[in-house]
């Protein structure tokens, strides 16, 4: 259609014309593209894609075919608003082809797939080109074309149909969301409604507007150069022809062939990092060499004109190959109810701005006595800034995608709850109960209440008969700053504390916390009480600085029964375990012990002291040891250098370890489907030490950077939700190009064995190659790779059931020691 269109609308209008009017097109082609694309935008807040297309499409096809019916009479004005509408026609087209792709494809799948939808393009303006002069020919009058081009135009259409009946699912109105600002309309959740000056208010969309705009201002004056000087080179229209046929069979034969075999693998590559700069620098540096060629040859050189057709050439297969799809792909980052005015606005609007702008700025130009050189160096200009603003916007990019994977909590603060009068009343009418638990509940809801009016129940309840009910009231009123209450309620919890009865031992232990740190250490007995709710309730109670709970809430941490609130008892006392931890630390071996584990997970208070014990152990030989260090060690801000340092240097060995664990279970894939069930317990060990691996990889990487900037992401790939794309695609922008390297193959949840082996570095040379020699060197674990007492067993049992035991190193493998390692051992040598 566009092929068609571009050669019936220019001939026509040249023909009446001339050339000298073409500026003035350009100007009404920006003022129609603001008001039809603004439409186009409006509209999209409340019809879904597939309509919208089909009216705009269909529409245009009816106005093209009518506009047929009028030329056929001789009018040669229709010529005018056809040169106009065929720059916004192929804008819209992008619009409604990018916009299915987007909703069809992840961005993974885009930066793969659009170069060679794009495709398509290039190779329909040569099937144009070729057939729109046979057309003539045949149909004898270049104003018939108009009839071919309302066909191809309605062909377009019945795709645009047929895709939106087969993807009906993907491609409907989209449903409730958020409003474009990431927050609900509180006049309407389904329709928010858009402008495009609320649009750019965002940084992101107005850098996308600012990119497109400069990337269309400056393919415009690239392509007038080369118009320009080949008019100047080629005086004579024929030659001028044969020249513009040559150049215009390079330029698409170049973009197509860069977008079926280039484009799609460098942006899989490098992705946005070079699909939004690539662009602007290549034509930015072919200006500076116009430049130089016009100084040194002249303007009327041979080899001025093959500069500008490189530099035209360059760009288009560029915008096609590259530009195109990484604009695309930064819309993902809107949310699906805007993403279609957002782009209609910012593509539909921004290529007829600059297309005018440079009509405006053209017939300036045109009147200095140096135009060429102006309009050059103005290349030159407008170059570098859309290099300069697509930095900009990639660098905007990453912070775009974490803003779009932030979730919403689903709960309220418990400080945001505040009592209502309903509340206390209920409270009382419990309180003025004759059953003690009622009664106990109501204390217990008013203690929680803040109200003037609580302190006079709570005070009416100190001198009642039952120690229980007097503790909960003395604790209410200290905890609001009662002193003298304070001082009865600790002579309380001393006595509760040897009574015989446990409810009334829980309620002191209770109570402990809103004592003095002395009073609380007076009632430390109840540490170590006889019931596990009493002495639970007492490590609730311990405070920082309660240096007298360290001994008994390390016990406690042993047993399962309170091992939860002695956790939350360790992370309270702060410093005062740090000595400990660390001496502990430093003497656990692989495995460690389950004490060491849990009293590091258990360390959440941050201290310069518990960072430097910890950053010490990052790399311990048990890696699940190690990975509980580095979940201690995350933060909302970025690792300080001597920890970066460390985290790095652990990266790269679990690198290591995932390549060998996968080349493991690739061995066992390619040993035979027969033998592939006995070898179930070493897949399913091998495939636990991955998630253990990629873990670690995970959380390194949250403490290395920081939890605020790869929080979001690392949450949705956790989650495995709709956004898992939109996350790696995150994670690829926010962290090196060799971090990506390393880390993305690990977290991607649906890569197979086999492409992760491609992805990841490369074995050391002396590996094994065969399931055998993973068998033996599991066994053996003579260079102490694995450290897995379970992989061994496993490893073992797949050995002894292969019948290649003998082939092994069984003694490296009885001197462990290990009860399991050897049951399997003795298995093997009585044939059982």
């Amino acid at each position: 259609m566009a092929a068609l269109l571009g050669i019936v609308a220019n001939a026509m209008f040249l023909d009446a014309y001339g050339s000298a009017w073409l500026p003035a097109t350009y100007i009404a082609i920006g003022a129609a593209g603001i008001v039809v694309s603004g439409a186009v935008a409006r509209t999209a807040q409340h019809f879904d894609l597939l309509g919208i297309a089909l009216v705009v499409l269909g529409g245009a096809a009816a106005a093209i075919g009518a506009s047929w019916v009028v030329a056929t009479g001789g009018a040669a004005w229709v010529s005018v608003p056809l040169l106009i509408l065929f720059p916004i026609l192929i804008q819209l087209g992008f619009v409604f082809i990018g916009g299915q792709a987007g909703r069809l494809l992840d961005i993974a799948g885009i930066k793969a797939s659009f170069p060679r939808i794009m495709t398509g393009f290039p190779v329909g303006a040569v099937l144009g080109g070729v057939l729109g002069g046979q057309l003539v020919t045949w149909l004898g009058r270049t104003e018939d074309l108009l009839l071919a081009t309302a066909l191809a135009q309605a062909a377009f259409a019945t795709l645009v149909w047929a895709t939106g009946r087969r993807y009906a699912s993907h491609l409907g109105p989209p449903g409730p969301g958020p409003a474009p600002d990431g927050q609900p309309d509180p006049d309407d959740d389904r329709t928010p409604r858009f402008s495009l000056r609320s649009s750019l208010t965002s940084r992101f969309v107005a850098l996308i507007f600012g990119y497109q705009v400069l990337s269309a201002l400056g393919s415009q004056l690239a392509d007038f150069l080369v118009f320009d000087r080949a008019t100047a080179q080629y005086p004579d229209p024929a030659d001028l022809a044969r020249f513009l046929a040559g150049y215009t069979a390079v330029m698409n034969a170049v973009s197509i062939a860069f977008l079926f075999a280039l484009a799609g693998p460098l942006l899989r590559r490098f992705g946005l990092r070079l699909g939004i700069a690539a662009n602007p620098l290549v034509l930015t540096v072919l200006a500076v060499a116009m430049l130089a060629v016009d100084a040194v040859s002249g303007g009327t050189s041979f080899a001025l004109l093959v500069t500008v057709s490189a530099a035209r050439i360059a760009d288009i297969a560029l915008t096609d190959g590259t530009t195109r799809t990484s604009i695309n792909a930064t819309y993902q980052v809107l949310p699906e109810r805007a993403r279609l005015s957002v782009q209609t606005a910012v593509e539909g609007m921004g290529v007829p701005v600059a297309i005018g702008l440079s009509g405006v700025v053209i017939l300036v130009l045109n009147a200095l006595p140096i135009a060429l050189t102006a309009t050059i160096g103005l290349t030159a200009i407008v170059c570098a800034v859309w290099t300069w603003t697509g930095i900009l916007l990639y660098r905007e990019y990453g912070p775009a995608l974490v803003q779009a994977l932030q979730r919403r909590p689903l709960l309220v603060p418990t400080a945001d709850l505040d009592s209502t009068p309903e509340d206390e009343a209920v409270a009382r009418q419990l309180l003025s109960s004759r059953d003690g638990r009622s009664m106990r509940l109501g204390l217990d809801l008013l203690t929680a209440m803040s109200s003037p009016a609580v302190a006079v129940e709570l005070g009416g309840l100190v001198g009642d008969p039952r120690p229980d009910i007097r503790m909960s009231a003395l604790a209410g009123l200290a905890a609001s700053g009662d002193e003298r209450a304070r001082r009865q309620l600790a002579d309380e919890v001393r006595a509760g504390a040897g009574s015989t009865d446990g409810a009334i031992r829980l309620r002191a232990a209770g109570a402990l916390e809103v004592l003095d740190p002395v009073d609380r250490s007076a009632s430390a007995a109840l540490l170590e009480d006889e019931d596990v709710t009493v002495r639970s309730a007492a490590l609730d109670s311990v405070q920082a600085g309660d240096l007298y709970a360290l001994a008994a809430t390390l016990t406690a941490l042993e047993d399962a029964r309170s091992a939860g609130a002695a956790a939350g008892a360790i992370g309270r006392l702060g410093d005062a375990v740090v000595p400990l931890m660390a001496e502990l630390l430093d003497g656990a071996g692989a495995p460690a012990p389950l004490l060491v584990m849990r009293l590091v997970r258990a360390a959440t208070t941050r201290s310069a002291g518990r960072d430097q014990v910890l950053r010490r152990h990052i790399g311990h030989r048990d890696r699940e040891l190690g990975l509980a260090v580095m979940e201690r060690l995350v933060a909302a801000e970025p690792a300080p250098e001597e920890s970066a340092i460390v985290l790095d240097g652990i990266l790269l060995e679990d690198v290591r370890h995932a390549r060998r664990i996968l080349a493991a279970l690739a061995a066992i894939d390619a040993s035979g489907d027969d033998l592939r069930e006995t070898d179930g317990p070493l897949r399913r060990a091998l495939c636990d030490e991955l998630d253990l691996v990629c873990q670690r990889a995970r959380t390194g990487r949250l403490a290395r950077h920081g939890s605020a900037l790869l929080g979001p992401a690392m949450v949705e790939l956790g989650a495995d939700g709709s956004s898992g794309a939109l996350a790696l695609e995150a994670l690829s922008v926010l962290l090196s190009p060799a971090e990506s390297r390393q880390v993305l193959p690990l977290l991607h949840p649906d890569l197979p064995v086999s492409e992760r082996l491609d992805q990841l570095p490369a074995l050391e040379s002396d590996s094994p190659t065969d399931l055998v020699g993973w068998l033996r060197n599991l066994v053996g674990d003579a260079d102490g790779h694995w450290r897995s007492n379970w992989l061994r067993a496993c490893a073992v049992h797949a050995a002894k059931t292969r019948g290649v035991l003998d082939r092994v190193d069984e003694d490296a493998a009885r001197a462990l020691g290990d009860p399991i390692v050897d049951e399997v051992l003795r298995s093997a040598s009585t044939g059982m």
